[in-house]
């Protein structure tokens, strides 16, 4: 049996830049992958599919879920009928803006590459991710700090030696990705907050100037359909935490800090308020 972790990740830099004639949006991003994670295991048997998951937010049918569809897609490339049997375990929050289906999904297509012998490249495996979701080859590269642009499947990585502690607030609301990006204006004022400038401070650690160069557009139409959102980001701007923002569409809120003294501190002020977890960056 082999096991697997897949982590999450956060935005700290989202601007939407156009929408494509194709529904989809083209922006600008900056992920940051941190130390939550799914455990998946993978048990070979003698033919087809089976995915095992007991999360009560995971959809009944498993063939709509992205870890089947990902292994679905690779089962298609065996010249035989060998099978696997796939236990999910969530951990990550569903629709809460940190990428776990992505992960997930870009795990199973790494473990699989590897179980079966396939021998896909990277740069093959991101093409086979792409059919999946835009984020998921982000999470087939090894790379924590990853710039992307287009539908965030054009991907640089971005070397951060730094490592922070993240507070990730989880207010327990799902959001949906789908209906926020609809509600964006057609016709968009661009920040003037420069990515290159963020991506220096997180290079040097500087929390006062990462706190200034945060952005995320998707945050003002998630505030207005979910006023809890803007409250909970106002708790921990009060707790003295310079760099806050919400994740993706939504919905944890995440608080950058220097120290895991710091991010603990943070977490008991929020205590019994809302889910709180203490992470690392990768």
């Amino acid at each position: 049996m082999m096991k697997r972790l897949a982590p999450a990740k956060i935005n700290l830099f989202l601007e939407v830049d156009s929408k494509r004639k194709d529904g989809y949006h083209n922006i600008t991003t900056l992920f940051l992958k941190v130390g939550l994670y799914d455990r998946l295991s993978f048990k070979e048997t003698d033919s087809g599919i089976k995915l095992i998951c007991k999360h009560s937010l995971m959809p009944d049918d498993p063939k709509k879920n992205l870890v089947y569809r990902a292994a679905s897609l690779l089962h298609k490339r065996l010249s035989n009928d060998k099978g696997i049997e796939i236990h999910l375990e969530k951990n990550i929050p569903i629709g809460a803006g940190l990428g776990g289906g992505s992960s997930d999904a870009a795990v199973t297509l790494l473990a699989l590459n590897d179980i079966w012998e396939l021998g896909l490249s990277t740069k093959e495996l991101c093409t086979v991710g792409r059919k999946l979701g835009a984020d998921v080859p982000l999470f087939l590269l090894p790379d924590a700090a990853v710039l992307a642009k287009g539908i965030g499947d054009r991907l640089k990585p971005q070397k951060v030696d730094k490592k922070f502690w993240i507070v990730l607030i989880n207010p327990g609301i799902f959001v949906s990705t789908k209906d926020i990006y609809e509600a964006i204006p057609v016709s968009l004022t661009k920040t003037g907050i420069d990515v290159k400038l963020l991506i220096h401070a997180l290079k040097n650690a500087d929390i006062d100037l990462i706190g200034k160069t945060l952005f995320n557009r998707l945050e003002a139409v998630a505030f207005k359909r979910h006023k809890l959102l803007a409250s909970v980001k106002q708790k921990v701007s009060a707790l003295g935490v310079r760099a806050v923002l919400m994740s993706g569409s939504g919905s944890v809120i995440f608080g950058i800090l220097r120290k895991r003294g710091e991010a603990v501190g943070i977490k008991s002020g929020l205590q019994g308020i809302h889910d709180v977890m203490v992470v690392k960056s990768l």
